[in-house]
Order: C-alpha cells, then structure tokens, then sequence
C-alpha cells in the first residue's frame, strides 16, 4: 500500500552492551496523584450575601445562532430549556437570560467578548465551551474570575487536566471514547485501515488518544493522512484515500466538513467501511452527508431513556426536527446550572459546589456523575447512522 503523505521512513536502533543489564531504579511514590479526590475551590466567597437583581444573567460562550453548521443544535437545545425553566418561574420570579460571546476568532474577539459578558453583565456562571478550543479559552477566565463553566461540548481531556476546580464537562471525554472506536476499528478493519485527521485542535487531541487505544490494542493504521480544513480539496483527498485501498477508513474532522467529507468519499467509489469519531454523530455530520451517512459507525456519547423521550417531544415541537446529542448536552447544561441557582442562590462559588453535589443527575442526554476532576464519566457505546438517525450497535 502506497502512503498518502509521501514516503514512509522506518527507523531501527541496535544498541550493543556488554555486561549484565542493571533493573531501573524504581519510580518514586508520587506526592499526590491527580484525581485521587475530587477537585475543590478552597477560596473566599461563599459568605457573599445574594444581591436583588432584576433577571439571572448566565453566559454562552458559544455562537448564539440556531442554524450555525456545527453548533446550532447545541444552542437550540439550550434556549429550549431557557424557555422551559423561565415558564416555570425563573429564580425567585427572576428570569434566567442567556446572553452569548462568540466571534469568527474565538481566541481573540471570542474571549473578549466573553469577558465582557463575565464583568460587565456580571454572569452568575458561563456555559462553554462549545468545543475544546473555546473550553481551553474559557477556563483561563473562570481560574481568575470565579465563576462555573459547564461544558455542553468540549472532549478534550487536557482542559480537565489543568485541575481547575470551576470546569465541568457533559461530555464524556476522548479517552473513553477512543477505547470505544478502537475496538470498532479492530471488528471492521480485516483488510487494513487508513486515518484522516483534520489538524484543527479538537480532531487533532482525539487523534492522539486513538493512537494510544488503537497502540493498546496492537492495531496500526496503514496510513494517517492530516489536512488543514480551510485548505481541503475534499474530492481529490477523498481520491487519495481510495486509492490506499484500505478495507476501513476512520474520519477525524469537524461535524459539518465530517460530513462533507464522506460524501465525497462515497462518489469517489469508495464501498468499504467508515468510522467517524464523536462529531459525526451529530445532526450536522448527517445535513452535510446526506444519504451517504448511511452505514458510518459513531461512538454514541448520550443515553436515551425516559427524560430523552420527553425532551425530544418538546424539541420536535418547537425546532421541526429530532434532537442529537449536542442538543441534550446544551439542553442540559442550562437546566443543570439552573438547579444548581436554585439550590445555591446566586452566589458563585455556591453555584458551583452546587453543581458538584447534584449528581447524580438524571438529563435528557442521560446519567450524569462528576469523576474527581469535574468530568461526567458516562459510558460510551457505539453505533451507526441507519434512517437518518444513529442506533446503537445490534438494534
């Protein structure tokens, strides 16, 4: 098989020594080790009386526009919960508002943006990010600022790493959900797979934890091919991959280009079998691909039940379509964090200890429970696109 990037260069290293092998010294016992307890904000501020104010002000830090291409189905299921939480009597009487930060370049406009929205208009806590860059983004200010971030989006586990006791994930992160397309990958690919890989930051992060699975697992692709998303020529890359011939192919790019994508693989000719990564899973992948998002296999990162059933009812009826799971995530996010006030008054750091104390929680997008660093450790399961809309494996 010929690679897609260019040669391939093996390296090998034969180290001779004489003598009998000393064993390595012993890895010294760690003072503490990351996520042995849960993650607390030991600071001032809870002693802080509740202010009278006229609506509980709550940031977004994430585009506010219901037909945005890859975040739209976030914001959606997010101002139908506002709706729903409002018409139930707010806090107190007061109205929950959701007042968005978003820019084209979210780390310079972005975040000043939400800046403003943190100082100016005094948000009670902030729902962001919608993807791992803006997560990233986001936490600098809630370290200096004090405030709760609730992520509906971001997978990328190295923001949980910063240990920074206001994050919160809804998502479960890349490291269970690489786990989960590895062993998908080594069922399906019998004849050698290739991986495409958008460079942006989040498909470049899941990347790095499917290598390490798919290393666990002894698997390796036969190819990993990575392309700027603003430069792509989608059918002369799709054409590219075809012709490595693999029997499996793994796709690691934004929703809506995801997409975009896989469409042009399949008029490229290509029949076999194709794996996407968390963002094809969602409504955006499926309005790109069209039918040709029939088939493609996706880690299912929510849970259907009974408060997915209910929430999807009220979500057809007020958006004319199903909801995926960036829809229950941002639907939850609100209502989670509108609780959380409820419980707390508006104070916060009360706000966010809180959040901490109410999971479990039961959520439209399922069970939600907080590992040490703030992260929900749902299970993930996979399965496909069939009829539009995404089954888990075996049904």
């Amino acid at each position: 098989m010929k690679s897609a990037v260019g040669g391939l260069v093996v390296a090998g290293l034969v180290a001779a020594t004489t003598g009998f092998a000393q064993p390595p010294p012993a890895a010294p016992e760690p003072y503490k080790r990351t996520g042995d307890q849960p993650l607390d904000f030991r600071g001032p501020g809870r002693e802080e009386p509740e202010p009278d104010v006229d609506e509980v002000v709550l940031g977004w830090f994430g585009p506010g526009e219901p037909d945005h291409p890859d975040f739209g189905d976030l914001w959606r299921g997010a101002t139908l919960a506002l709706a729903q939480e409002n018409a139930a009597g707010g806090h107190h009487g007061k109205p929950f508002r959701l007042v968005p930060a978003w820019s084209a370049s979210p780390w310079k406009a972005g975040i000043a943006d939400l800046t403003r929205v943190v100082y100016d208009q005094h948000a009670w806590a902030v729902i962001g990010g919608v993807d791992g860059t803006t997560t990233h983004l986001a936490v600098q200010i809630a370290l200096k600022s004090h405030f709760l971030l609730l992520s509906p989006g971001g997978t990328d586990v190295s923001a949980d790493h910063a240990n920074v006791p206001w994050l919160f994930s809804l998502p479960p992160s890349d490291e269970h959900i690489a786990p989960v397309l590895a062993e998908a990958i080594g069922a399906n690919a019998t004849g050698g797979f290739v991986i495409v890989a958008s460079t942006d930051h989040d498909s470049h992060a899941m990347l790095v934890a499917l290598r390490r699975a798919l290393g666990e697992r002894r698997l390796a692709p036969a190819a990993v091919v990575e392309f700027a998303p603003l430069e792509a020529d989608l059918p002369a890359l799709a054409g590219r991959l075809k012709h490595e011939g693999p029997r499996l192919m793994v796709v690691l790019v934004p929703s809506t280009l995801a997409g975009r994508l896989v469409a042009a693989i399949r008029r490229s000719g290509y029949g076999g079998t194709i794996v996407g990564s968390a963002p094809a899973a969602r409504s955006a992948f499926r309005r790109a691909a069209g039918a040709m998002a029939e088939g493609v296999i996706v880690p299912l990162v929510a849970e259907s039940g009974p408060a997915w059933e209910t929430f999807a009812l009220a979500y057809e009826t007020r958006w004319g379509q199903p909801p995926d799971e960036a829809a229950a995530h941002g639907y939850d996010a609100v209502r989670l964090v509108a609780a959380a006030v409820r419980d707390a008054g508006l104070n916060r750091v009360r706000i966010r200890d809180a959040v901490r104390s109410l999971a479990p929680w039961s959520g439209a997008s399922g069970r939600v429970g907080w590992n040490a660093l703030g992260r929900n450790d749902r299970p993930v399961v996979v399965g496909r696109w069939q009829d539009g809309r995404t089954v888990a494996a075996g049904r």
